[in-house]
């Protein structure tokens, strides 16, 4: 079967197998942004079972846009940490990738200190509560991006195999390619080609602080659900463009990859969908058209059994991400492969307590997790 044959990367790594731990919001950090016990035994227990590669939470790169309480790779005070993350994360050889993101008009104020909100635009975002952030000065955009590949640099001192850019999710760099978020008249915004400007320089700067030998990956929500938001056919332009940096792989980020369901901004899925839009194949077929033989296609969303990984790959992905299923389960990979996929836990447990001992959460990341209903089945 593909999903278990190895696979070489265009910068010359190779991973063991086609799975790899999607990235997984821990919120369980210390307050300095470095990792803390409870958090690396939830990273290296389920990279104990044998994924190609995991790719670690959202990673911050600047303080002021750290949208949950988590680790952060901002300075060499951050090196330790991201050390022992890497060497985690490598539980049974698997290459290990750090997310790096920054949070732009999502960051949490009570975490962002005396810093204002900020964005690319003065535009509020639709989730509940949201705050209207500034408008973000030309030489604070290019300081950002800069501070992507700082972030990168210390990844690659740390001992990281890769990093990949949160590119998708509503976070910032998202934010500047949406035309809903960024009405911006300058270099960053206001045309097509001028919203692809920031997501393609902090590529371009990931890429060049990594070096050509160590993965570099870009993660992409394929549309946006929202009314006035941006198309397939808009990011396939922009991820035919990423393709062209020596980029490693593409993520498309789905909530399930069979029903082209992207994360809406709201994070909710009840109630009739903001834009009825539905593409007629799979974004995951369309990616593989776009950047096929340039860089891998990576699928995430609703993987629950091998079938499914099997399915992804048929639409045309190269690796699959696998999240709320390892979540859920932590040998979950492991029971996969011996063919025991009736012993794979269908949810959570009832008692909380029991969430955190049993399947080694972190506490704070179990209030996380529960704090969206329905987004994890629960026992």
């Amino acid at each position: 079967m593909v999903v278990w044959s190895p696979f070489r990367f265009s910068c010359g790594q190779e991973i063991a197998n086609r799975f790899v731990i999607a990235p997984l919001t821990t919120d369980a950090s210390h307050e300095d942004g470095t990792a803390t016990e409870s958090e690396l035994e939830f990273v290296r227990r389920r990279a104990a079972s044998g994924f190609g590669a995991t790719i670690s939470s959202a990673t911050y790169v600047k303080q002021d846009g750290r949208s949950w309480q988590g680790i952060g790779a901002t300075h060499d005070g951050h090196l330790s940490s991201l050390g022992r993350l890497a060497e985690a994360m490598r539980a049974a050889g698997g290459l290990a990738i750090l997310q790096i993101y920054d949070g732009g008009r999502i960051a949490k104020p009570e975490l962002i200190g005396e810093h204002s909100l900020r964005a690319a635009s003065a535009v509020a975002s639709l989730r509940p509560g949201a705050q209207t952030p500034r408008a973000m000065a030309s030489d604070e955009v290019e300081t950002l991006i800069a501070s992507f590949g700082n972030a990168a640099s210390l990844a690659r001192k740390a001992g990281f195999d890769g990093v990949e850019v949160h590119g998708a999710n509503h976070y910032a760099v998202h934010q500047f390619f949406s035309p809903r978020a960024n009405q911006r008249v300058d270099h960053w915004g206001g045309t097509l080609a001028k919203r692809m400007n920031f997501p393609l320089a902090v590529a371009q700067a990931v890429r060049d602080a990594l070096g050509p030998k160590l993965i570099a990956g870009f993660r992409v929500t394929p549309f946006e659900s929202e009314q006035g938001g941006y198309t397939l056919d808009d990011a396939k332009l922009l991820c035919g463009e990423l393709a062209k940096l020596n980029l490693d792989y593409i993520s498309v980020s789905l909530d399930d990859y069979r029903m082209s369901r992207p994360v809406r901004e709201t994070r909710t899925y009840d109630g009739p969908a903001e834009n009825s839009y539905t593409p007629v194949e799979s974004p995951i077929t369309e990616f593989a058209r776009v950047i096929a033989g340039h860089t891998a296609v990576m699928a995430s969303g609703g993987i629950k059994t091998c079938t499914d990984a099997e399915g992804a790959i048929e639409k045309g992905a190269d690796l699959i991400a696998v999240g709320r299923a390892v979540v859920v389960d932590p040998e979950w990979l492991a029971k996969v492969r011996g063919k025991s996929e009736s012993s794979i836990r269908a949810g959570l447990p009832k008692d909380e307590l029991e969430i955190a001992n049993a399947l080694s959460i972190p506490p704070r990341m179990v209030e996380y997790l529960l704090s969206r209903p329905g987004w994890f089945p629960r026992l």
